[in-house]
Formats: structure tokens, C-alpha cells, sequence
């Protein structure tokens, strides 16, 4: 099989059959579904694919991070970003309320957790 590393070494494209341009040549991996469902976490190491279990971990650790972020694009800012008429109508404690609301969006990529939209939001 031929793969194609990035600079760091790890897999970014595969062809199973043919060839691909810069591509290295490997053997093919003894799971070969595994291989297909984290191909970016493998590297060659003597002409082998090897896993790294670090490698998936961290690529797993951005994907949940860019999920948060998709979700907060979609339940946070749409809230956040009305306009200074919305802001005006609002009381000091529901002020008080969505900037802590919006600080813990904010935060979320690293606490991972979705925070609790105000009682009077929904």
C-alpha cells in the first residue's frame, strides 16, 4: 500500500491499490478497518504502519473541541450578539446572569462542559 505523511510523519492519504504522488510505500496494517477509521494517527516506522495511541488522543481532544465550538456558534452567539435595544430592555441581575453565561461558553473548550442557558433565555 502507499501513504502519504504529513511532516510530522503521520498518515494523510492512502491508496490500497495504485500509487499515489510522494506517497511511501508500506505493509499493509493487520487491521485494516482500524487503519481505515484512524488512518491519521498511524505513522511508518521501518515500513510499517504503526498506531499512536497519542496521536488519536490528541485528534480526538480537537474534534470534541471543535464540536463545542460548533455548538456554541449555534446556542451561544445568536444570544450574545443581539443588538444594544435587546441589551438595554435587560435587568442588572439578567445582565449579571448572560455574562456569566457567556464566560462559561467561552471557557467550554477547555471545561468541555455546556453550560446552563439563564431560566428566563428559554
Amino acid at each position: 500500500m502507499k501513504v502519504l505523511l504529513n511532516e510530522q510523519g503521520y498518515v494523510v492519504s492512502y491508496a490500497l491499490e495504485g500509487d499515489l504522488l510522494d506517497a511511501v510505500e508500506a505493509a499493509e496494517p493487520a487491521d485494516l478497518s482500524h487503519f481505515e477509521e484512524h488512518f491519521t494517527a498511524y505513522r511508518v516506522q521501518d515500513g510499517v504502519l504503526v498506531f499512536d495511541d497519542a496521536q488519536a488522543a490528541a485528534e480526538q481532544a480537537e474534534a470534541a473541541k471543535t464540536a463545542y465550538r460548533q455548538r456554541r456558534q449555534t446556542e451561544c452567539f445568536p444570544v450574545i450578539n443581539r443588538g444594544r435595544l435587546w441589551y438595554d430592555a435587560l435587568t442588572g441581575e439578567q445582565l449579571s446572569e448572560l455574562k456569566t453565561w457567556y464566560r462559561a461558553w467561552l471557557d467550554g473548550t477547555n471545561t468541555q462542559t455546556i453550560p446552563e442557558k439563564p431560566e428566563w433565555l428559554t
